[in-house]
């Protein structure tokens, strides 16, 4: 697997982009990234985990539903400045109406969205150069 890493070399640059091959293992590459960032910040460990699930959530929704963008990568991103964590995840994909489904005991898959919503302290969807969505998670002490 082979990502390109945009980051700048100053050391207070608050934002990570990660340019990563379309599969599911990608995923996993800027989940590892992600939490090393935040708990080399000192972040607590249940908000860390929270910020790992998110983009978990995210980046399984763009894969699965999504598609490669022109350079046959997904974009998964992340910000962290004033104590908010935003996390973005952009695919190739086309416009698309986006909407949580209700937790049920009858389903074992749909519930992404759902589990964004009841973390984050807001979500959007975004639709140029493909389908972004971005969360954000406020840290709290």
């Amino acid at each position: 697997m082979t990502s390109r890493h945009d980051r700048q070399q100053r050391d207070d640059d608050p934002c990570t982009a990660l340019h990563l091959p379309f599969e599911p293992a990608s995923a996993r590459v800027a989940r590892k990234q992600l939490v090393a960032e935040l708990r080399m910040l000192g972040m607590r460990d249940t908000f860390v985990h929270d910020a790992e699930l998110v983009l978990g959530e995210l980046a399984a929704n763009g894969l699965e539903h999504g598609r490669p963008n022109a350079d046959g990568l997904i974009d998964i991103s992340w910000c962290i400045d004033d104590g908010v964590v935003r996390i973005s995840v952009c695919d190739g994909g086309p416009p698309s109406t986006l909407r949580k489904v209700s937790f049920s005991d009858d389903g074992a898959r749909g519930r992404g969205l759902a589990i964004v919503e009841h973390i984050c302290d807001a979500w959007t969807v975004e639709h140029h150069d493909g389908l972004r969505v971005t969360a954000e998670l406020q840290y709290r002490d």
